[in-house]
């Protein structure tokens, strides 16, 4: 992706109250690969069974390829869930087929248009999923022939999991990404895109001499950024550890990037000289340094650290390891994962010791 060097303008910033159901079904769909959604997880476990059921029907819709016409209005900051699911329901039979396509065939073998508009394309892919998945061929062959009342099944699960669940969630999530767009907005404004683009996600590969951004996908293309071709940014929770492109038309030019919602922290007794010394010396390294600031916004285990830091499990469970010693961390289970998290009460000691310090006369 390339940027001319007025890209500030050719960038936006969204959420998207149905794009951030769709992610968090999409991690109920494969919880594993999720750990950082394994409350969430949880906590759905109490969802009604017959909803469970439903989703469980429907998932396919969401388990790997996510449509692009969740997108809708995804850039309509006064467009809420029910707003952007009827602008699902008023586009074209044939936008909707391929798309629903591209969920049921191998997308860096089959494009969802093909299947629709080529019937040598969609034979093939039929009998293919006929040899290795006789019930995703019927679904298939389903969608292109009509695919309303498929996508109707699916939105009306979509409805019934926010209507339990995922509209409340929604009100706790909404608030940290309008905060993370607008530090985004805020950054480009001091320091330009490329600054801005670093700080998104490891996945992202930027260039500032060339003025490139590169994710690496198996689906190529060479895009440049201009002011007919405007590239939005949307800011999810769900969507972590994926990010998500769209970039075939008739869909505007997206990326998805996770973007995590911070939490608080309290206030309590000064630190003793011995327990600041100990402190002091845990966070004496840039690695240790940076996995403190990914702690505060969220707990998280090794293998996560890992990927946002690009570092190795076994350097980091080595840094955790200092830093749990210096009181720093905690650790609690959570399913299959161990959950490091920054203890509040530890650092606010650490802070009102520095604070309280006293400068020695001269």
């Amino acid at each position: 992706m390339r940027f001319t060097e007025t890209a500030a303008e050719d960038l936006a910033f969204s959420v998207s109250p149905l794009l951030e159901a769709v992610h968090s079904w999409h991690a109920l769909a494969d919880p594993g690969h999720h750990a950082l959604h394994v409350p969430w997880v949880r906590r759905c476990r109490l969802l009604p069974a017959a909803l469970r059921r439903q989703m469980r029907e429907h998932g396919f819709v969401v388990a790997d390829y996510i449509p692009a016409f969740f997108e809708c209005r995804a850039d309509d900051h006064d467009a809420d869930f029910g707003d952007q699911l009827s602008a699902v329901r008023a586009l074209p039979a044939g936008q909707l087929a391929a798309e629903l396509a591209q969920t049921l065939v191998d997308t860096t073998r089959y494009d969802g248009r093909d299947l629709v508009e080529d019937t040598i394309t969609r034979d093939a892919a039929l009998a293919e999923l006929r040899q290795s998945d006789p019930g995703r061929a019927a679904r298939l062959g389903a969608v292109l022939t009509d695919p309303l009342p498929i996508l109707e099944g699916a939105l009306t699960a979509l409805e019934n999991y926010w209507s339990a669940a995922f509209a409340e969630e929604w009100q706790g999530v909404e608030p940290t990404l309008y905060e993370a767009i607008a530090g985004a907005g805020r950054r480009i404004a001091h320091q330009g895109v490329f600054p801005m683009l670093r700080t998104l996600v490891p996945q992202i590969r930027v260039d500032p001499a060339q003025r490139t951004l590169r994710l690496d996908r198996p689906h190529d293309h060479d895009i440049s950024v201009t002011p007919t071709r405007p590239v939005t940014f949307t800011a999810s929770h769900y969507v972590w550890p994926h990010v998500r492109v769209t970039c075939d038309a008739p869909w505007p030019l997206r990326i998805t990037y996770p973007a995590l919602p911070l939490t608080p922290a309290s206030v309590p007794r000064p630190a003793s000289q011995e327990e600041l010394l100990a402190a002091l010396r845990a966070l004496a390294a840039a690695p240790r340094l940076q996995i403190a600031a990914c702690l505060a916004a969220q707990s998280r285990s090794t293998q996560e650290l890992a990927t946002l830091l690009g570092l190795s499990q076994s350097v980091i469970s080595r840094h955790l390891q200092q830093m749990t010693q210096a009181g720093l961390t905690t650790t609690r289970r959570d399913g299959y994962y161990v959950l490091y998290s920054l203890d509040p009460t530890r650092l606010n000691q650490i802070a009102t010791a520095i604070t309280g310090l006293n400068t020695p006369d001269d």
